[in-house]
């Protein structure tokens, strides 16, 4: 048992993302304490903006995301070598690009701040503008944090994930009692970025000592790269966050409100299974750079996956009562007692494709992105015409996310599990 406790402990994998994961967890702990915090000193009406807001942050957040597997792929290259002069050099090149796009997200906000506020029915324009400055901070702050993650220093990304959540959480509280209602809510996030940008900055102060070299790769391949990877993470993202938008445009307040409860309660399975595709992706990116074999890397990640995420389902199906009064507490979302459980497999398959898809973009497998993005419009059309119930909008999304899945498992059996150079 200690030969067997020792062996799990030196996994890059298990340890890697045992760390992470304990970062993740507590910083998760803030966050279900947030939303718990929020859903109970809100109105229904008023958590359903504040979801719908989030979303939106999420989905520009994760689109931000998508450009970690580039900057980790190509630093992570240079950090496996200790060539920090290009790691520098590399990070001013990149740094210039990411403030075009975060830049070019806000004045976006800015000039459809109406419209956007029309779509999701808010008629508050200051939290669609902080909505956009918030995610400005959160698009520079990716850069450094995928820097952070090619150096391997999980320890610090564990404790930056720890900072955000704690710090959102203490400013969020404190808003909403001072009675700023959604206002103050958002500003958490606001606050929780610039926090987070700046702290991130520590690891990474050689960027500002280090000669910068010239030899670096270029903006066509990281072009090359990237866009495919941006597409592939945007669709997965989407699967998330289309449904929330569709419910928030057709359905009541009262029910966009209900489905944003539901939606607290389902993430909870992809927060015990996200760290765990982020620390393979880091793992794997050196390792494939290094021409080592990281199947059992793959397979070990999955099977994390599968036993932390059915567990919730299982939970969710024998309790589905508790889980809602414990964590909603309030009458009206106990609506979605029936469908709970069907919504945490469409979670815990979401979780599966964003683990597999990682894989596949850390080996450099780009057109992974094509049946990702099919299936993710496919989603957006499915929903836009037949949205009649929680439960229509609950199946469309598993479907939509199965076939994808599905599609690249099969093509992973049949072309790399048995291959030796993986």
């Amino acid at each position: 048992m200690r030969k067997l406790f020792k062996k799990a402990a030196s996994n890059p994998l298990i340890s890697g993302t045992a760390v992470i994961f304990v970062g993740t967890f507590f910083g998760n702990i803030f966050n279900f304490l947030f939303n718990f915090f929020m859903a109970r000193n809100l109105s229904v009406s008023d958590y359903g903006v504040l979801a719908s807001l989030v979303s939106l942050i999420l989905l520009f957040s994760l689109f931000a995301e998508a450009f970690v597997p580039s900057v980790i792929r190509f630093s992570g290259v240079y950090f496996a070598k200790n060539e920090l002069d290009k790691v520098a050099a590399l990070f001013w090149k990149l740094n210039k690009g990411f403030f075009l796009i975060a830049g070019t997200i806000l004045l976006g906000f800015l000039i459809f701040n109406h419209t956007i506020g029309e779509f999701l029915k808010i008629d508050n324009s200051f939290l669609i503008f902080a909505t956009g400055v918030s995610i400005f901070l959160f698009f520079l702050s990716i850069l450094n944090r995928g820097m952070i993650n090619a150096k391997l220093s999980f320890f610090y990304i564990s404790f930056l994930n720890f900072f955000n959540s704690a710090l959102k959480l203490i400013v969020g509280v404190v808003f909403v009692l001072l009675g700023m209602g959604v206002n103050g809510a958002i500003l958490a996030f606001f606050a929780a970025y610039i926090g987070n940008y700046i702290l991130a900055f520590i690891p990474l102060r050689f960027v500002f000592k280090s000669t910068r070299a010239k030899n670096v790769v270029g903006i066509r391949e990281i072009v090359r790269y990237s866009t495919p990877s941006a597409v592939a993470m945007l669709g997965v993202t989407l699967f998330i966050t289309t449904d929330i938008m569709i419910v928030k445009h057709f359905f009541s307040p009262q029910d966009a409100g209900i489905y944003a409860g539901m939606t607290l309660l389902g993430r909870i399975i992809y927060f015990f299974s996200a760290p765990i595709a982020h620390v393979l992706f880091s793992l794997v990116v050196q390792k494939n750079e290094r021409h080592e074999k990281h199947n059992d890397l793959f397979y070990i990640a999955v099977l994390f996956v599968l036993i932390s995420s059915l567990g919730i389902v299982a939970f969710y199906f024998l309790f589905p009562e508790f889980s809602i009064r414990f964590l909603l507490k309030q009458e009206e979302y106990l609506e979605i007692k029936p469908i709970l459980w069907i919504f945490g497999i469409f979670i815990a398959l979401y979780s599966i494709l964003s683990l597999v898809t990682n894989y596949y973009l850390s080996i450099q497998k780009t057109r992974i992105f094509i049946p990702i993005i099919i299936a993710a419009i496919l989603q957006a059309s499915l929903l836009w015409f037949y949205h009649g119930s929680f439960l229509t909008v609950t199946i469309i999304s598993s479907i939509s996310v199965g076939i994808p899945l599905i599609f690249i498992l099969t093509h992973y059996f049949l072309t790399y599990a048995k291959s030796k150079a993986y």
